[in-house]
């Protein structure tokens, strides 16, 4: 049933994401010549420089890609892709005419980036996708090794060398732009404000710090049992997740207990498991 109900989530989170997409390339992207990343920003540039439409041309772009995608890698993935690539398409052909009543450049960058991230956002939160470029970061980071941010990252710098080639270094600027603000969107409607902090503590006084994590922040502590190099003394190190606003009164709480501690603080962007704020682990 849970597996059933979290399907039909990523079906209508693609759909809802691709309608909010187009909005944004149709709108905003394509009357002011920017593109947006990924395979979609090279059909908005065949659409731009040989009157292509942009929905076919998605279509056509994906077909190859697709075929080659069914038998390199999760075939769950492609049908997901496939469905993606089918919903951009249409949500395109219906939203052709739509063009929102501006001539401010700086209003189509951060409307359509709001958009673009917003929908893209809502695709991969329950690991949904359009196909595209996704299918070349999947194929290369399994056989390559490659990260998938890493690819993404390659492809798009490839579109604005195309952008500045065919429009000027102007509104190759503005394709980043967007690019940029899109990402910071989409990496918030996947992550929230939910951040939290990773904390480790090398101290000879675990037990009293650990206690008042405990007592006083309300999070719970790991004890790893570690030896120093160094010194091949036996070591105890503290582990704990903390929110953001906890950072500064875990540091002052530490620092009245062992001003010798050792402490190293990193940024999380996603925590499951079954603690208080933290994301239950689902199925996909």
């Amino acid at each position: 049933m849970k597996s059933t109900v979290y399907n039909i989530k990523q079906y209508i989170s693609i759909i809802v994401g691709t309608f909010l997409m187009s909005l944004a390339i149709n709108g905003l992207y394509i009357p002011h010549k920017i593109l947006s990343g990924g395979v979609t920003g090279i059909a908005v540039l065949l659409h731009l420089q040989l009157g292509l439409n942009t929905s076919i041309a998605i279509l056509v772009l994906n077909i190859p890609l697709l075929i080659l995608g069914y038998f390199l890698v999760n075939k769950r993935f492609i049908r997901l892709s496939i469905f993606g690539m089918i919903s951009l398409s249409v949500c395109l052909a219906l939203t052709k005419n739509i063009v929102f009543d501006t001539n401010e450049m700086l209003t189509s960058i951060l409307l359509g980036s709001v958009l673009t991230g917003f929908g893209s956002g809502l695709i991969f939160r329950f690991n949904g996708s359009t196909g595209g470029s996704d299918i070349i970061a999947k194929i290369v980071n399994k056989y390559l090794s490659y990260s998938i941010s890493t690819v993404g990252f390659a492809i798009n710098v490839i579109i604005i060398g195309l952008s500045c080639s065919f429009f000027g270094m102007d509104l190759a600027v503005y394709t980043l732009a967007t690019m940029f603000i899109s990402s910071h969107v989409m990496k918030f409607v996947l992550e929230g404000l939910n951040y939290k902090r990773t904390v480790f503590i090398i101290t000879n006084k675990e037990k009293e710090i650990s206690d008042c994590i405990m007592s006083e922040l309300h999070r719970g502590v790991t004890i790893i049992h570690g030896t120093g190099a160094y010194t091949n003394e036996p070591r105890d190190i503290l582990y704990c997740i903390i929110g953001i606003r906890q950072v500064a009164k875990l540091r002052s709480l530490i620092m009245k207990i062992d001003q010798d501690a050792f402490i190293t603080i990193t940024e999380t962007s996603f925590v499951y498991g079954n603690g208080k704020g933290f994301q239950k682990i689902t199925a996909d």
